[in-house]
């Protein structure tokens, strides 16, 4: 007899440990769950601004702004790589011309509805983007750069990223043209 006691004991006390653990690991999770919607708000915010920045640049260039909405090439537009400088750790604008997504299908971005809606073509032409250089590959003519946008760095064709700052906006700028004021 008692040893059945002493069994019944045992499995109230396992009984009640499991409910103590299974308590505590949802706590943990939910914590956890917490603290990852938090990093994903921040990343959102960075992102949007990061978007924001790359349109007022854009906005701001007389050059780039014609690419964009016009499809006009101007000679002096510098891109890293192509016509000017690569260099890693500085900041470039992504840059499309033509209806593609935001974010090339490449880019591993955050489970939420508004990273995933940068990977879908949509608004022609996309939201332009500030990115990081991570590394340049002169040979394919591309770079893989990072943003807050994507989870990982994620790789664009060298055509496709700008210089912050256009020289040939400022030799536009400087002469009594009025070509595309």
């Amino acid at each position: 007899m008692k040893i059945v006691t002493l069994a019944i004991q045992n499995k109230i006390l396992l009984a009640i440990l499991a409910g103590v653990v299974s308590i505590g690991s949802f706590q943990v999770w939910q914590y956890n769950q917490a603290k990852y919607e938090k990093v994903i708000a921040v990343k959102e915010n960075n992102c949007k601004v990061y978007i924001e920045m790359a349109e007022d640049s854009v906005k701001r260039s007389p050059s780039l702004r014609n690419f964009k909405y016009n499809n006009v090439v101007n000679q002096g537009i510098k891109q890293p790589g192509i016509n000017s400088e690569s260099e890693v750790d500085r900041r470039y604008i992504l840059l499309y011309n033509k209806p593609v997504s935001t974010l090339p299908a490449n880019a591993l971005v955050y489970e939420n509805g508004f990273f995933k809606s940068l990977l879908s073509k949509g608004n022609y032409p996309p939201e332009s983007l500030l990115v990081d250089a991570v590394s340049f590959d002169l040979k394919n003519r591309q770079a893989t750069v990072s943003s807050d946008c994507a989870k990982k760095p994620f790789v664009v064709k060298l055509e496709n990223l700008y210089e912050t700052v256009q020289p040939v906006d400022i030799d536009i700028r400087g002469s009594n043209s009025d070509l595309f004021f």
